[in-house]
């Protein structure tokens, strides 16, 4: 399936999904879903989206990280340790790659688990 069937489909499913969602907060996450959809499109970083991810299914399925810890207290003390945080790099904690969120130097910094790409 081509890229441009892949980004219909997966907006497709999101907006059955949002008709079928019972709360409120599970209609605006998925509204927000989609319109990251659209910002991707509108952008233009389509073709930027599909370099990353073909750059994730060379890496066998995984997203290429910066750094990787055991635990997430070791991760926290990197991240609030670092004097530039990589805004939007991945990492890894006890397996699981995570995305930093750094967006302003003296703003919050967080981590955010990122879901599996594929079934595992």
């Amino acid at each position: 399936m081509s890229m441009d069937e892949s980004f219909k489909k997966a907006q497709q499913l999101i907006v059955r999904l949002r008709e079928e969602a019972k709360s409120p907060e599970e209609k605006e996450l998925l509204s927000l879903a989609y319109f990251t959809f659209d910002f991707i499109e509108v952008t233009g970083s389509f073709h930027a989206f599909g370099d990353f991810l073909d750059i994730w299914r060379r890496a066998g399925g995984s997203i290429p990280t910066i750094a990787s810890f055991d635990m997430r207290e070791e991760a926290e003390s990197w991240l609030e340790k670092h004097p530039m945080p990589p805004h939007g790099a991945f990492v890894q904690i006890a397996g699981r790659t995570h995305a930093v969120f750094c967006p302003e130097r003296s703003g919050p910094r967080r981590m955010l688990p990122m879901p599996p790409l594929q079934d595992t």
